[in-house]
């Protein structure tokens, strides 16, 4: 009996956690979409937009703020980021982590092609009730071993 009584009260768990999690990736997915068009528009305001209030974004150069990150990203000749996101999980209750890979492409002053690809990593959290980046970290990819 009380096993019977256990298991009913489990199964609701069981069967709920997946969706739960496919609507986060699908929330974390749609933010990853503005993100890339944010970035297209060259707006780093928009971008800006995604993050808390006191979001960040940490590379291998160190901790930046978003507007002044993308302004110079801008600046330097960057036109376009492709993203994917690969995983999302629950680091805590309401605290979804995700990460995925990142390709970003343009052309410096002299007009040669730059492109960088790597992987990113997030944190979110709801504010305002829209999810939101509180800190993404970006590092490239090591180079190819000949």
């Amino acid at each position: 009996m009380k096993r019977s009584v256990l298991l009913a009260l489990c199964i609701p768990f069981v069967f709920s956690a997946p969706a739960s999690a496919d609507d986060m990736k699908q929330e974390i997915t749609k933010i990853a979409s503005v993100y890339m068009d944010c970035f297209s528009k060259q707006d780093p305001a928009c971008i800006a937009a995604l993050y808390t209030k006191d979001g960040f974004i940490v590379n291998p150069a160190g901790k930046h703020v978003i507007t002044e990150y993308y302004g110079g990203a801008f600046k330097a000749g960057l036109t376009k980021l492709e993203a994917t996101v690969d995983e999302v999980w629950e680091i805590d209750n309401d605290t979804p982590g995700a990460m995925g890979k990142f390709r970003v492409t343009g052309k410096n002053d002299k007009g040669e092609p730059m492109d960088t690809a790597g992987v990113w990593t997030a944190v979110y959290v709801k504010q305002d009730g829209k999810w939101k980046a509180r800190m993404l970290t970006a590092a490239p990819l090591p180079p190819k071993k000949d």
